[in-house]
């Protein structure tokens, strides 16, 4: 597929608010559910474009982010009810969901919640709940929200990377920015708000995460200091039909470094290609 298209940022109506999303490729839905701070321009383009060869991907703004408002609790459990009317209201058929970081947290709601609504669950570097989130993420993302200075830029940078990337590096990440037709959609107060209430109100019940057996592939980098890998490593416990892969570094951020071994392992896991 072709990586220079330009996407269209689009909005549906849910029987709740509205979502704004992008839609790219065809074949069995794949729902991509962004993390905490997170923007659309967060995901890799050569990741979701690789993506879109096999599946019909979904990217949805959060509430509170891009055109995206609810009126659904403003809680953990109702950002999953937002998914779920997303679901709803474009009639998708048993959609994937892979959540990255607090993304993940809204999948596991979703699949205790409303597992008939979808058929797999996908986590990138995610966890039951949030304490196992560096804790001081809330306050440089706020810093760097309300002082956009290189200082605290360059902190979070290298929070989310586990290292400061390199000049060669950062060129990469600003060639594989999602090519979105007139979008700019900061992060934002608002936003931020109501992401701290829910991920600090949420508290995850192992006995019911253990009910879910929605197949389930879990992600993680063995040096991520924004959720600390065992977090995976527990979520692979609990989940009972679940698979489990490690990537040596990138952090909190490894997509960026490895998108063709990660999609490649979407792929495979569910089943829409096969191992050569």
């Amino acid at each position: 597929m072709n990586n220079k298209v330009q996407l269209d940022y689009q909005t549906i109506k849910t029987p709740n608010g509205q979502v704004g999303y992008v839609k790219i490729g065809s074949g069995k839905p794949l729902i991509m559910l962004v993390g905490y701070s997170g923007n659309l321009l967060h995901w890799n383009s050569e990741l979701v474009f690789s993506l879109a060869e096999e599946f019909c991907v979904y990217l949805p703004d959060n509430r509170k982010v891009g055109c995206s408002y609810s009126n659904n609790p403003e809680s953990m459990t109702g950002l999953a009810m937002d998914i779920a009317d997303f679901i709803i209201a474009l009639e998708l058929e048993q959609p994937i969901i892979c959540g990255w970081s607090m993304g993940g947290i809204i999948a596991q709601s979703l699949a205790i919640n409303y597992s008939e609504l979808i058929s797999g669950l996908c986590f990138i570097v995610s966890q039951p709940d949030y304490s196992y989130t560096y804790g001081n993420l809330h306050q440089l993302v706020t810093n760097l929200r309300e002082q956009p200075s290189r200082e605290n830029r360059e902190k979070l940078t290298e929070l989310f990377f586990s290292e400061l990337p390199s000049i060669e590096f950062r060129k990469y990440l600003a060639r594989t920015i999602l090519p979105i037709k007139h979008y700019v959609h900061p992060f934002n107060a608002e936003a931020q708000q109501l992401q701290n209430h829910c991920v600090n109100t949420w508290r995850s019940d192992e006995e019911q995460i253990k009910l879910i057996t929605t197949r389930s592939l879990i992600t993680v980098a063995k040096n991520d200091l924004v959720t600390r890998p065992e977090a995976s490593y527990l979520l692979h416990s609990l989940l009972p039909n679940s698979k489990l892969i490690s990537y040596s570094d990138g952090g909190h951020f490894f997509l960026h470094h490895y998108p063709f071994e990660l999609a490649q392992q979407i792929k495979l896991f569910f089943g829409v290609v096969k191992a050569s």
